[in-house]
């Protein structure tokens, strides 16, 4: 059984458990946003989410990085044809998933302009972007339609990766995990 690098399954395991504390926390300070509850929790759970929707895009440069430098490990000879154009496509979309996310949600609070994640802590402003208020709502709403998507695909990915693990034990699961 062959696994990704240790340093790509650990960067896997950060950005998944970024995404698992993005998403109810973004539907969290969206619903206060929406109720007009603008106080110091709001606050903090727009900074907490800007910060970790930022950390998610570096972490993906990083781990495109290592992916252009190693190799993934092999499917095994017996792994189904369409199962392994199946998952190499869900990856790849993961992918543009988990770039496009975090970048339209920089371009919209830099448009907006909103980019203080902490007093005293600010994002850069994204290059070649207006501050157009406009603009900034229709930016997140593409960025609110497709982080919705991106966690209805780590649902079913997390449904196929316990399927691996305790229907096929085929191993599918240890490439990407870091016990024996």
């Amino acid at each position: 059984m062959t696994r990704y690098s240790l340093n790509r399954r650990r960067i896997h395991w950060l950005i998944a458990g970024c995404v698992l504390a993005l998403v109810p926390v973004g539907l969290w300070m969206v619903a206060r946003g929406e109720a007009n509850l603008w106080d110091t929790l709001t606050n903090t759970l727009y900074g907490i989410h800007k910060a970790t929707g930022f950390t998610v895009l570096l972490l993906m440069a990083l781990r495109i990085a290592f992916k252009l430098r190693s190799a993934d490990p092999a499917y095994p000879a017996d792994f189904p044809k369409m199962q392994r154009i199946a998952a190499k496509s869900l990856h790849h979309l993961f992918y543009v998933l988990l770039v496009t996310v975090p970048l339209l949600g920089w371009a919209g609070v830099t448009a907006f302009p909103a980019l203080i994640v902490f007093p005293g802590l600010d994002l850069p402003p994204m290059p070649f972007v207006p501050v157009d208020e406009a603009l900034a709502l229709r930016l997140f709403q593409i960025h609110g339609a497709l982080a919705i998507s991106l966690a209805l695909l780590v649902l079913g990915h997390v449904g196929g990766a316990l399927w691996h693990l305790v229907i096929r034990k085929d191993g599918m699961f240890q490439r990407m995990w870091f016990g024996d």
